[in-house]
């Protein structure tokens, strides 16, 4: 078929539930606009952009056949998701396919890939240590939580399909990165576990409801032989657990044989041991009718095994899911105008900077953009926590993910999708996830090491007992085996973590770096910088003083219209309390660093500082003290004057920012002790905010390399702080400082010196952040305390024989459930 004439992408209706996707058949969403592709002459439906693409790729480059010839599209654990002519035409290594997933870093690449079949952290470890050792990759970053992996590598030394071929070649299955993608197979692993742990408890209940009767009736003969109907549930149980073992089971050994193969003691080895051992020895009891079983205790190991699994991958994929929001929220199509304004719904990947999009009331913005035509109000809570829509006008920049309140209006796009506030924001807190603390990685290294010493513990075990009573050597070597639980010595941190990072973005944070959640939640002295911290950093109205015939309300539209064209700090202000003065302007001169005159019908005014808006003789005795007890408050004062003299006296000053004094309660109540404020602005002036705020160690005049030296001879002493500041100017104190905070614009992210970004103007948040640390900090090392305890006790009872195999497989899946169960009660605020 012409490949040119095959191809259209349309918007698509809303699917039936039993729509699947033609290139990889999984689901199609429900309820969404889907792009769709002419193929064999019919109109065929995708999950998604990035199947999208790669079909119209395989079109591309004349594969048609693959199509007409595939026995199965279906997604399996079994079926390579990246077939293998994909990787032998290197479809991958296609610029169009690639924009959606690789971004270029320097002369590097990176890619955001979706990896599938994880089951533990050691899979983890080997995938990174596998693709660490290709020539060509730079670095290498898999999320527990996410199963996201971020690999940046030298386009001159590989290529991105030999990255993938990597993968697929030590047993999983990597996908490009696509939320929607990222949905359909996290619905598919739950189904997959639900379905193998109904399995278990449904064949496991069979062999336990045997075992129950021999322990209750069995009785052997005077001659040693065991009753008929025991000889046949024996061979009956036998029956059942091979089918436990070879179904649902089948994960634990295709794990031990992949850690193997790569000379790896995954966590699964000693599970698979402990399994054989017992299913063996059980066998051997079977066939010569002599000793005792175990089949009740494998059958049960499995199916509480899973269960913990099937716990830890709701936890896990609840964590993530808080996460992936922010690659949900923008949606998939936005309506473009062309230059005649003909409207047109497009996929937003094909969205170009300077393109006009429409956006309807109730509708998200796709992109970030400025606004060209129409004021609306927009709701960003999903992005900043702030809860009250914010009123944008023509020239104001928005960013993605802003629901548009109230009226249609016409956007001009300034950054692709790929490059989007929400794309850097998702990008930011996957890298700060990276930088955990140090407690967690010195976990992760014990927890490697864990299951070594694990296999010598029961090699002494069995020793000891063969030796001693040999008729005890199997259970209490089983027992050794299954009780010990080094993936709660794995999951203590990871999943945490990922439930704390979600929270931090419920709030409006912007997590950078997890690593300084330690000093967050233990610092005892926080540093404050003054100008657009503690205040906003741009003056505000704070009074208007009528001083002859005109009223409050004429004064400021006289001052407004003045100032309509100024770009001064204080024409900003005069333009927020009076959007439109509705009087008319001409002759207008701006005197810089003085003010501005215009003629308004016909008469001379004058709008500025009291020494260019009129000769001192003018001001009468009230006049001078309204300006001189302003200036002595540290306001910015301004006087209105016409050909009839001063008409009006207007002070400006920098207010506090929103939530301040409760943010300032909130630190106290969660044990900060100590309070500073380092500023560059006169000595006096940041001496009344802090008598306003009650902060009485406050320096006044400092340079920024003043700032520094004052933090690190304040860390020299041995006090760990944190520097709540401006993060452009404050950057090497911010840098310096134990933990870091500051405000961002959500246009400007990459390049903050912070820790923690706050993206809303509320910096009550930032006590809410400190209590969240402190959960967090107190949650993992519950975790890591309750991991080592359960080891340290379980290990010596199992081997000195004290807990029988049974025992010890509730022992461990009850492990595995209170690490991640204690983990998922940070969801709660």
């Amino acid at each position: 078929m012409s490949t040119n004439a095959a191809e259209q992408v349309l918007n698509a209706p809303p699917r039936p539930a039993e729509s699947l996707c033609f290139h990889c058949g999984l689901p199609v969403p429900k309820n969404q606009s889907t792009p769709m592709l002419a193929v064999f002459g019919e109109q065929r439906q995708f999950c998604c952009h990035g199947c999208h693409a790669v079909c119209k790729a395989i079109l591309d480059a004349g594969l048609d056949d693959y199509y007409r010839h595939r026995t199965d599209p279906a997604v399996s654990a079994n079926h390579q998701l990246v077939p293998d002519f994909l990787n032998q035409v290197e479809l991958f290594d296609r610029p169009e396919i690639q924009q959606d997933f690789v971004t270029h870093v320097g002369a590097t690449r990176q890619a955001a890939l979706l990896l599938d079949n994880i089951r533990c952290p050691a899979c983890l470890w080997l995938n990174e240590r596998h693709l660490r050792g290709l020539p060509g990759v730079i670095d290498v970053h898999i999320d527990d939580t996410t199963q996201r992996a971020r690999v940046r590598w030298d386009p001159e030394t590989i290529r991105l399909s030999e990255i993938l071929r990597a993968i697929t070649d030590i047993g999983y299955i990597a996908h490009p990165y696509d939320a929607t993608r990222s949905e359909q197979l996290n619905r598919l692993r739950r189904r997959r576990s639900t379905e193998r742990l109904i399995f278990a408890g449904a064949v496991g209940m069979l062999v336990m409801n045997f075992s129950l009767a021999t322990y209750v009736m069995v009785d052997v003969g005077t001659d040693g032989v065991l009753p008929l109907w025991v000889t046949l549930g024996r061979w009956t149980s036998l029956l059942l657990t091979l089918l436990l073992l070879a179904y649902p089971g089948q994960e634990f050994f295709a794990g031990a044989w992949n850690d193997l193969r790569h000379r790896r003691l995954g966590m699964d080895v000693p599970v698979v041991l402990g399994l054989s051992a017992a299913f063996v020895g059980s066998l051997h009891a079977t066939v010569t009718g002599q000793g005792e079983v175990y089949f009740d205790s494998i059958a049960m190991f499995i199916f509480l095994l899973l269960l913990a699994r099937r716990r830890e991958l709701r936890g896990k994929l609840s964590a993530a899911n808080r996460l992936d929001r922010l690659a949900r929220i923008t949606p998939r199509t936005a309506t473009r105008l062309d230059a005649a304004a003909e409207v047109a719904t497009v996929p937003v990947d094909e969205l170009s900077v300077g393109d006009r999009i429409r956006l309807l009331p109730g509708e998200t913005l796709p992109v970030d953009g400025t606004l060209i035509t129409g004021i609306s109000s927009f709701d960003e809570s999903l992005l900043t926590g702030e809860a009250r829509p914010i009123v944008y006008q023509p020239g104001d920049a928005l960013v993605a993910g802003a629901v548009n309140g109230e009226q249609p209006v016409i956007i001009r796009v300034t950054h692709t999708v790929q490059h989007s506030a929400v794309s850097e924001i998702r990008q930011l807190v996957e890298r700060g996830l990276e930088l955990r603390p140090r407690y967690a990685v010195l976990a992760e290294q014990v927890a490697s090491g864990f299951v070594a010493v694990l296999l010598l513990i029961a090699m002494a075990t069995a020793l000891y007992w063969l030796l001693t009573d040999p008729g005890n050597w199997l259970p209490s070597t089983i027992a050794v085996l299954i009780v010990t639980c080094p993936c709660a010595l794995a999951l203590a941190t990871p999943v945490a973590l990922a439930v704390s990072a979600g929270r931090f973005i419920d709030m409006g944070i912007l997590p950078l770096r997890m690593r300084a959640l330690d000093a967050l939640a233990c610092c005892e002295l926080f540093v404050f910088d003054k100008t657009g911290t503690l205040t906003s950093g741009q003056p505000a109205v704070a009074a208007v003083v009528p001083i002859a015939g005109l009223d409050e309300d004429s004064c400021l539209r006289h001052a407004a219209a003045l100032a309509a064209e100024s770009a001064h700090p204080v024409a900003h202000a005069l333009r927020q309390r009076v959007p439109q003065p509705r009087i008319i302007t001409t002759k207008v001169e701006n005197v810089p660093g003085a003010g501005i005159r215009a003629s308004i019908e016909g008469r001379e005014w004058r709008f500025g500082k009291p020494g260019f808006a009129a000769d001192s003789k003018v001001y009468d005795e009230r006049t001078r003290a309204l300006i001189a007890d302003g200036r002595a408050r540290g306001q910015l004062v301004s006087v209105l004057v016409n050909p009839d003299g001063v008409q009006a006296v207007l002070l400006f000053e920098d207010p506090l920012r929103p939530g301040i004094k409760t943010m300032l309660d909130g630190l106290k109540g969660s044990g900060v002790q100590h309070f500073t404020i380092l500023s560059g602005d006169a000595h006096d002036s940041v001496q009344r905010l802090g008598k306003q705020l009650g902060i009485d160690d406050v320096h006044g005049g400092l340079s920024p390399a003043d700032k520094l030296a004052w933090t690190q001879a304040q860390q020299s002493q041995g006090r760990q702080l944190a520097m709540f500041g401006d993060g452009i100017n404050d950057a090497p104190t911010l840098a310096a400082a134990n933990v870091s905070i500051s405000f961002a614009d959500a246009t400007d992210l990459a390049n903050s010196s912070s820790d923690f970004l706050i993206l809303g103007n509320d910096a009550a948040v930032l006590a809410d952040a400190r209590c969240l640390a402190r959960r967090t900090r107190r949650n993992i090392l519950q975790n890591f305390a309750w991991a080592g305890a359960y080891n340290l006790i379980a290990v010596p009872f199992a081997a000195a024989g004290w807990i029988p195999p049974w025992g010890a497989a509730i022992g461990m899946s009850f492990s595995s459930l209170f690490v991640v169960m204690n983990a998922l009660r940070l969801q709660r605020g």
